[in-house]
């Protein structure tokens, strides 16, 4: 298993998506030896959790339903003779 940033830096992850408490307790963790493979795993939990929020939204983005059906102009449907 190769270690990545999150799992050598937890704390960086937190700071980086803009969440100081959370990067300051992490650094805490970190700081002992024996919380920082829970620290590492709260952070792939965190990095986890909001790219599968990214990818929601941006689906949910994509596949936008007009506020009203009625909003759409009609098709029109040309008569058989």
């Amino acid at each position: 298993m190769a270690l990545n940033t999150v799992d050598m830096f937890p704390c960086a992850s937190f700071f980086a998506s803009g969440r100081p408490a959370s990067g300051f307790v992490a650094l805490l963790m970190q700081l002992s030896l024996i919380l920082w493979p829970k620290a590492a795993a709260w952070a792939r939990a965190e990095k986890d959790t909001s790219l599968v929020d990214q990818m929601l939204e941006e689906f949910s983005r994509i596949h936008r339903v007009p506020e009203s059906q009625y909003a759409v102009p009609a098709k029109r449907f040309r008569q058989a003779a």
